[in-house]
């Protein structure tokens, strides 16, 4: 699987942390990254319903949601895009369970780069597509 361009829906109530996140994955040059950012769960959700998206990148803790119920009610409304945890929470427990529910990996936003975060979403879109076939 040869992937050129990924198209991100990243849900963060952050916008500086989001900034900060398309930052560093615009800085792998050998990808073209699209981001566009929702700032609740809910607005989230509908832009899904609406788009077309590579990946997800989502944030657990969000003005309407918190934790894993925040994995259980994104994947309850759509289980075909990849999902990848990234948080401010170091919980490795918390990391197990939402890959057990269906995420494709669980990285905490202080230990990440571009390089990690970006090899994360491609591996996470080719685990899913294996998963398809």
């Amino acid at each position: 699987m040869k992937v050129d361009t990924i198209k991100v829906l990243m849900i963060e109530d952050s916008l500086g942390d989001g900034q900060y996140i398309s930052t560093i994955m615009k800085e792998e040059d050998w990808i073209d990254i699209h981001v566009e950012q929702a700032f609740r769960l809910s607005s989230g959700i509908d832009k899904l319903k609406k788009g077309q998206y590579d990946v997800i990148l989502l944030d657990l803790t969000l003005p309407d949601s918190f934790g894993i119920e925040t994995v259980k009610k994104l994947l309850a409304e759509v289980s075909d895009v990849p999902v990848v945890i990234m948080t401010g929470l170091e919980d490795e427990e918390l990391g197990m369970k939402a890959v057990q529910l269906g995420a494709q990996d669980f990285l905490v936003k202080l230990q990440i780069d571009g390089k990690t975060l970006v090899r994360s979403m491609v591996y996470a879109m080719a685990r899913k597509q294996a998963v398809k076939s």
